[in-house]
């Protein structure tokens, strides 16, 4: 069919050039905290007028404000440019992460600025419905505190696959979860808890972490990264070209269940010789005959290291040796700028061990890709993760900020622009 047919491409009218524009200010408000209006100017490739405009929208709606500059030169020529920014309270979102050992909740607001934030210790990894209470008790207490404030969304991170649009859990191996509606639990669980009906997405823990580290943390300005993180389970985000790499499915990314061995530990995927199996806290644990539950499993496993010895040399060399294949891999796979190493077991481990894991991945990266081949430590640390949910739960907002609002009180949408 041509392109005048129904099925070819369509333009953009007036409403979509102003939906794109006020999404894109209110992305780079968000990203960087503030901006000012000259800043707005240069970046938007907008006139003043336009800019003026577009940021008024966004101060009536209630999720900016405009003010004068706080260091103000004496005896400079000519008027500042006004600083806009977030408006404290103007929205907020809530996002959590449910991981085997803890479920955390956190209240964010536009800026990236937590407002608060609970973790909910667990002795054994929760049940579906267990850490769907969970997130909606820790969301009554956070709420709490700011009653009046609009959420307009839930972000939640899982360590397992999920399903494409509806929140769905494929396979969360380490919480033994599988087919679970994990997305639709927590929405009926929060609106029991809060009597609010509040927008749930779910996704991968890894893919989040990866979010949060591309735009306030160690992947700024870097178009292809692969994230790591898990003590239990070896997450996997992938960033190439820019663009996230999710797959058909939602399920792309899960560079833990690779084989590096196929002759290796059992995985609780089912298979044998896993990335994950071979490299994290029962691989380390087992020789050293420590517990691989143990909530501190990471300084357990530093002080065996550091007590040196046969044991400890040998599993030293052999799982580097592991993590070397799997790191291999993933720079053939995907010729990152950098593979960071995000919250658990590796990140911790890294200053000790990286001088007997670089050598090797050197020996089985092709000469042609050898160059430049980096490992870079999560800039968030341990807080990536939820706060890439909370991203995941500021999506639809930035994506259509005045529409958005506007669709949740009923009210109509400021003056066009």
């Amino acid at each position: 069919m041509d392109a005048s047919g129904a099925g070819g491409p369509r333009g953009q009218g007036t409403e979509d050039v102003r939906r794109h524009n006020l999404s894109t200010l209110l992305g780079l408000v968000h990203s960087r905290g503030g901006v000012t209006r000259a800043e707005v100017t240069r970046d938007l490739g907008l006139n003043r007028s336009t800019v003026g405009a577009l940021v008024g929208a966004l101060v009536e709606a209630g999720l900016l404000v405009e003010e004068p500059p706080a260091d103000q030169s004496p005896g400079r020529v000519g008027r500042p440019s006004l600083q806009v920014r977030p408006r404290a309270g103007g929205a907020e979102v809530l996002a959590g992460y449910v991981d085997v050992h803890a479920v955390q909740v956190v209240r964010v607001g536009l800026g990236g600025t937590v407002h608060g934030r609970r973790t909910i210790p667990t002795s054994t990894p929760p049940t579906p419905e267990e850490a769907a209470d969970l997130v909606a008790g820790a969301a009554v207490e956070l709420l709490e505190d700011s009653p009046h404030v609009p959420v307009v969304g839930v972000g939640l991170a899982v360590p397992g696959t999920v399903r494409t649009g509806d929140g769905t859990i494929g396979l969360a191996p380490n919480l033994a979860w599988r087919d679970v509606p994990f997305g639709a639990l927590a929405a009926a669980a929060l609106a029991e808890r809060t009597g609010r009906a509040l927008r749930v997405d779910v996704a991968n823990d890894a893919d989040l972490g990866l979010i949060a580290e591309v735009r306030r943390g160690a992947a700024v300005g870097l178009s292809d990264v692969v994230y790591l993180c898990g003590t239990y389970g070896l997450g996997g985000g992938v960033l190439t070209g820019g663009h996230p790499l999710t797959g058909h499915r939602g399920y792309g990314g899960e560079v833990g269940h690779m084989s590096v061995d196929p002759d290796g530990r059992a995985c609780r995927c089912g298979s044998r010789g896993c990335w994950e199996s071979e490299t994290l806290a029962e691989a380390w644990a087992e020789p050293f005959d420590l517990d691989p539950a143990a909530p501190d499993i990471a300084d357990l496993v530093l002080a065996r290291l550091a007590s040196g010895g046969v044991v400890s040399r040998r599993t030293r060399d052999r799982l580097s040796r592991a993590f070397a294949r799997g790191l291999a891999n993933v720079w053939h796979l995907f010729d990152p700028q950098t593979v960071i190493l995000g919250d658990g077991l590796w990140r911790r481990l890294w200053p000790e061990v990286s001088d007997d894991v670089l050598p090797w991945v050197d020996r089985l990266v092709m000469p042609a890709m050898r160059a430049d081949v980096t490992v870079s430590l999560s800039a968030l640390g341990s807080r990536s993760t939820v706060l890439g949910a909370a991203e995941l739960a500021w999506s639809p907002l930035l994506a259509d900020p005045v529409g958005l609002l506007a669709a949740q009180d009923g009210r109509e949408a400021p003056v066009r622009v």
